[in-house]
């Protein structure tokens, strides 16, 4: 009787987890990924890995562009923080003249800069947006599903504050109600929901006084 060497049998183990968590859906439970960046995009050496090119996400991605074409109409620069591979922001470029998506993950810009030619896209942490765009300003700012994966949410918040007069957040309802508090306050308003399938997503809006 032989057994498979140690040395061997542990790898294979190993792999064996991660492939039984990334089918659970345990790679992506935010908790995983809240500011370790470096991670993140190790999860992007898998092609769409939170599965944005579903019916249920594309949906969500036009129900999104309503509310964005009724709290920013004729909306011309549009800023989307966390834009990943560029699958909702080849959504957004149907409201918005030109959209330029921040991304940590460079290998998800890669992609997105092939799949979305059109859009612009830059590398960096969203807490980071206003040192990474300098001057520029723009009509509306996007933060949808990436705020419970940030380690700083207010700094995320005072970023986009300087950045445009209209914030659109959406989050995950059972991982959004965590969130809930950052979005009260001066300027912020609670906007209808957007629900595909039973699922639910919060959306804020901040409005500059």
């Amino acid at each position: 009787m032989t057994t498979k060497p140690a040395p061997l049998r542990r790898p294979i183990e190993s792999l064996r987890r991660r492939w039984r968590a990334f089918r659970s859906g345990r790679w992506l439970e935010a908790g995983q990924y809240k500011g370790n960046y470096r991670r993140m995009d190790r999860l992007y050496l898998l092609e769409d890995p939170w599965k944005l090119t579903s019916e249920r996400e594309r949906e969500r991605f036009r129900l999104a562009n309503e509310i964005i074409a009724r709290i920013a109409p004729d909306c011309g620069a549009l800023l989307e923080l966390g834009s990943g591979e560029g699958i909702q922001t080849a959504y957004l470029q149907e409201v918005a003249s030109h959209v330029i998506g921040i991304e940590v993950s460079p290998v998800a810009v890669g992609r997105a800069r092939r799949t979305v030619p059109r859009a612009e896209f830059l590398i960096g942490p969203a807490e980071d947006a206003a040192r990474i765009l300098g001057p520029r300003r723009f009509d509306l700012v996007t933060a949808c599903e990436i705020l419970y994966y940030a380690p700083d949410v207010e700094a995320i918040i005072e970023a986009m504050q300087t950045l445009a007069p209209r914030i659109l957040v959406t989050n995950y309802e059972k991982r959004g109600r965590l969130l809930a508090h950052h979005f009260e306050g001066p300027g912020w308003s609670r906007l209808d929901d957007i629900v595909v399938d039973g699922t639910r997503w919060l959306c804020h809006l901040w409005s500059a006084g």
